[in-house]
């Protein structure tokens, strides 16, 4: 019986210790902006922090662009920045998409800026500091909810990212023959907190491993008593 408690106490401190919350940063761009163009009335990145596998740095960041039917007919190129990041040293490795618009797919991520040029986002620039996606053709409808999910792991050596890092979002528009019909960018804003959810499964945080340890200690310690 003593030994059932004692397995139950630590089944029941491992799967706690398992549960750690990953915080969620996001900021909101439009419809306030003066760059927004008419009928987008979000154009948003959320910074989803990834605690499973150990590293520090990994993040979810989702782009999202809401549109409707007076917007600009597409959406070709998108890009976000973040302040303090360098490219490519401030990334552990080349930001990847791991879900993108069906409309323009496949979509291809370099290291460039977004301008009103058909030819940026379309090389590596290594001064850009800044991570974009470009399109296949003219890209995906803007009428209706555009996202995009970067698998983002930024260098150690960038520190903790949180409420305050200031990051941008930039989006090219294109008319429905292909033309320029504008560019998103505000310039930047500062990252809010916007809640912390339960994850399971991930590496258990240093003091989540200490209350652990204590628990199991205090359980066996009662154990030889009885």
């Amino acid at each position: 019986m003593k030994r059932v408690v004692l397995a139950a106490a630590f089944s029941a401190m491992a799967i706690s210790a398992s549960q750690a919350s990953a915080a969620t940063f996001s900021i909101n761009f439009c419809p306030g902006d003066s760059t927004c163009p008419t009928g987008i009335s979000e154009a948003s990145l959320t910074f989803d922090e990834i605690l499973a596998g150990g590293d520090i740095n990994d993040y979810n960041v989702t782009a999202t662009i809401v549109g409707n039917a007076t917007s600009p007919m597409y959406i070709d190129e998108i890009n976000f920045k973040i302040d303090g990041a360098s490219t490519p040293g401030g990334y552990e490795f080349k930001p990847t998409l791991t879900s993108a618009p069906g409309g323009g797919t496949p979509w291809s991520v370099y290291y460039d800026n977004v301008s009103g040029n058909a030819a940026s986002c379309t090389v590596d620039v290594g001064s850009a500091e800044a991570v974009c996606a470009q399109s296949t053709g003219f890209g995906t409808l803007a009428n209706g909810t555009n996202t995009w999910v970067f698998l983002v792991d930024l260098a150690d050596s960038f520190g903790a990212l949180g409420a305050g890092n200031n990051v941008n979002l930039r989006a090219q528009f294109l008319n429905a023959n292909g033309g320029n019909a504008g560019i998103l960018s505000p310039g930047g804003g500062r990252l809010q907190t916007t809640g912390n959810v339960q994850t399971t499964g991930n590496v258990p945080e240093p003091a989540s491993l200490l209350l652990l340890g204590s628990g199991l200690a205090l359980a066996a310690r009662r154990l030889r008593r009885s």
